[in-house]
């Protein structure tokens, strides 16, 4: 299967390509880099989505098709590879790396337990509240692994005070489904609050700002706040109903499941470096506004950031800084290059007229109301993202979708960002996130149960995506 698939990408990019090729003596509706675009995106796109080598591997494409086939200049594909959003991304990562490494993580959820309370459906909340806040920093994947040694204390906790009586054997049963299950969902839920939560979200604003739109750190947190919030309150609601915790009295030893020694110097520092950050990103717009010579991207505050954080030591007198070099290894440096691949094949879609195209193929359709539109385009990520990575689904809609928009007589900017809060919410599959697969790991929350509560929990989200897309932008 692996070998149908690597063969099938090139042969059926190659197809495209002569199919689409304009015939020397005919009208050119499409040039010749036009149809070196389409094949090639055909290729990408099947390689993607079946992740036939690896997702970085696919991304390298554009670096050697475009310029060898004349379809675009060397210095023309290779400038989306340096793109301002992947050093966001990339300065976002380093800040993830430190809050992890000096257990702010920790911190940061014994407080939220202390402010919520103890009993049962209250630390369902906290666990599901606290990974969305984190996962908004840092990866779901380092997320869910920081959270379920806690969770895991959690549970340990409850079954030691519940009694051994059938009903209270049942709750605590249902407690572990719904903490458990509060720590994966959260960190999908965290990734689409900030443009550096999650991958999907930089390749959506980046391609609205190419294409004449304004997405910075605020206009993305304008409505991923909203839709965060939304799916957590839904995610709590699901969860009061499939996991029902009555006769599980409260636990006041929950406070301290995360329990350790007083904030490190490094853990201060790293506080003080992620507010001044936040701070920043919050600040440029207004900042641009009143002194329009400054510049101010994102990128740089997060690169200044993590800067910071790897050159102030973690402790006075120390040479180790906050974040060693050395733990630059655990960035997704194959991330940030299909970051690139995908940044560079809509940036040749739109120059070569491929996105003219495709925008004249569906006028079509315009009558189809946009409320339609939008749940539709909504409701094919959301499920198809529980089998297909939602990185390389993004990088392959978007351009797409953001092309077909104009025909459909809808702003771009919606259907790219619905596809790519889309990309982001799939609660169904083990495989369908790393949080997923990392719980479910445990084997404590059978896949039915996270069948059962993950197809409320997309539905839920097939009708936030649509109301915040098609009414708040």
């Amino acid at each position: 299967m692996r070998i149908a698939a690597v063969v099938s990408g090139p042969v059926a990019g190659c197809f495209l390509w002569l199919f689409f090729r304009p015939a020397s003596d005919a009208p050119e509706s499409l040039t010749a880099a036009g149809a070196v675009v389409i094949g090639l995106l055909a290729w990408m796109a099947i390689w993607w989505a079946t992740q036939a080598v690896e997702l970085a591997v696919t991304g390298l494409l554009p670096v050697v098709v475009l310029p060898l086939l004349r379809a675009s200049t060397a210095e023309q594909v290779l400038a989306p590879y340096a793109n301002d959003v992947i050093f966001l991304f990339a300065g976002g990562c380093v800040l993830g790396i430190a809050i992890e490494r000096h257990g702010l993580g920790r911190k940061f959820l014994m407080f939220v337990i202390r402010c919520l309370g103890n009993s049962p459906s209250r630390i369902v909340a906290a666990f599901l509240c606290v990974a969305a806040f984190i996962s908004a920093w840092v990866s779901n994947t380092a997320t869910a692994a920081m959270m379920l040694p806690l969770a895991s204390a959690a549970v340990a906790m409850y079954a030691v005070n519940a009694g051994t009586t059938a009903q209270a054997s049942n709750a605590v049963r249902h407690f572990q489904c719904a903490v458990l299950l509060a720590v994966a969902y959260g960190a999908s839920i965290g990734g689409v609050m900030t443009v550096l939560g999650s991958p999907p979200n930089p390749i959506g604003a980046e391609w609205i700002t190419a294409h004449g739109g304004q997405m910075d750190f605020v206009r993305w947190a304008s409505f991923g706040v909203p839709v965060g919030v939304l799916m957590m309150i839904c995610a709590q609601l699901i969860f009061r109903f499939a996991f029902p915790l009555h006769g599980l009295p409260p636990c006041a030893e929950i406070a301290n499941v995360g329990e350790s020694a007083p904030m490190s110097r490094a853990a201060k520092l790293t506080a003080l470096i992620f507010v001044m950050a936040v701070v920043a990103w919050v600040a440029a717009p207004f900042v641009k506004s009143f002194t329009p010579a400054v510049v101010l991207k994102d990128g740089m505050i997060a690169i200044a950031a993590a800067l910071a954080l790897f050159i102030v030591p973690a402790a006075r007198g120390s040479r180790e800084s906050i974040v060693p070099w050395s733990q630059t290894q655990r960035l997704p440096w194959g991330v940030f290059i299909l970051f690139g691949g995908g940044l560079s094949l809509a940036d040749a879609m739109q120059r070569t007229g491929v996105s003219q195209m495709i925008a004249q193929s569906v006028t079509g359709i315009q009558g189809v109301s946009e409320g339609v539109i939008i749940a539709s385009v909504a409701a094919v990520m959301v499920f198809a993202s529980e089998i297909g990575s939602n990185t390389a689904l993004a990088a392959t809609a978007v351009p797409i979708v953001g092309a077909m928009a104009p025909g459909l007589g809808i702003a771009p900017e919606k259907l790219v960002i619905t596809a790519v809060l889309g990309a982001s919410l799939a609660f169904m599959l083990p495989v369908g996130t790393p949080p997923n697969a990392i719980i479910y790991s445990t084997g404590l929350v059978p896949v039915r149960e996270m069948m059962r509560v993950g197809f409320m929990l997309n539905l839920c989200a097939i009708v936030v995506i649509t109301v915040v897309c098609a009414w708040w932008l």
